[in-house]
């Protein structure tokens, strides 16, 4: 039976925990590997607090500084841009912290502690690629809004375009998902519906999560809308629209002209004219 130091820090609330795993973890992971960004796991070792702070403030003025580091890092990782942290600087220096305590690193400094607690063995999980028919369906289907969610929040298409024979076009004010999983892998689509870095998305579902079950099947048919994009061909639903935009007006014409036909042709006070006239 293995035992470790270092598990204590699991155990023990850490300084900046709590943001890196509501902000940071949707797409960087400490030891667990690439995610949509870099695994940050010893970063302090390659880089100074000073650029890991004015990194994480701002990624985009770094590397529109021409720090060589910065555009390394944006161009590997397909320029994905990272979003400025909204957080203070204390809050900062507590997750990079958080980090040097996570590391590697750090754990092997820790080894020789007397202080033991047993490793508790991570339940496993299913892969999308064990997804069925079913589950990809109604992925779709959460995806469009089909199928609401439970949570009551707003679908994904509100946003995202998918290409995809079964779907109408989608919203234009986020990225096209249709090749999302080969860009960020299934834990990173996992990571970014679950705990959102875009403040747009965190606004929209802070208080209206997803399950666990809807993420997996939205997942799931991300994947295989990106494995069959090649072969999709998108209706054209233009001409749909207009010809039930032509179709309702004249419904709309023909219900009006029924009502109207019968109103007041003259106005109200026209007979009493009349006879006034007349005499």
């Amino acid at each position: 039976m293995a035992f470790c130091a270092a598990s204590l820090i699991g155990f023990a609330q850490v300084p900046g925990e709590t943001v890196f795993k509501s902000y940071c973890s949707a797409c960087h992971t400490i030891t667990k590997g690439k995610l949509i960004g870099p695994d940050l796991a010893d970063v302090h070792l390659r880089r100074t607090d000073e650029w890991l702070m004015q990194f994480i403030k701002s990624s985009q003025s770094v590397i529109s500084s021409g720090d060589a580091d910065a555009v390394a890092v944006f161009n590997e990782y397909n320029k994905t841009i990272m979003p400025d942290a909204p957080y203070s600087t204390d809050d900062i220096k507590d997750v990079i912290n958080y980090i040097k305590t996570q590391s590697p690193s750090y754990v092997a400094a820790a080894e020789n502690s007397t202080d033991v607690v047993e490793e508790e063995p991570e339940a496993p999980v299913r892969s999308v690629s064990e997804s069925t028919e079913e589950e990809i369906k109604v992925g779709r289907l959460v995806f469009t809004g089909e199928v609401r969610l439970g949570s009551s929040g707003p679908a994904c298409i509100s946003c995202h375009n998918v290409k995809n024979n079964r779907l109408i076009g989608g919203g234009l004010l986020a990225k096209d998902l249709t090749d999302a999983f080969s860009r960020m892998n299934e834990a990173g689509i996992k990571a970014i519906i679950t705990s959102p870095p875009f403040p747009a998305m965190k606004e929209a579902y802070q208080n209206a999560p997803l399950t666990d079950e809807e993420t997996y099947n939205v997942t799931a048919f991300l994947k295989q809308a990106d494995e069959d994009q090649f072969d999709q061909y998108p209706r054209n639903w233009q001409h749909f629209f207009l010809l039930a935009g032509g179709i309702s007006f004249l419904v709309l014409l023909t219900i009006f002209s029924l009502v109207w036909s019968n109103r007041k042709k003259n106005a109200v006070n026209k007979r009493i004219f009349d006879r006034q006239v007349y005499s």
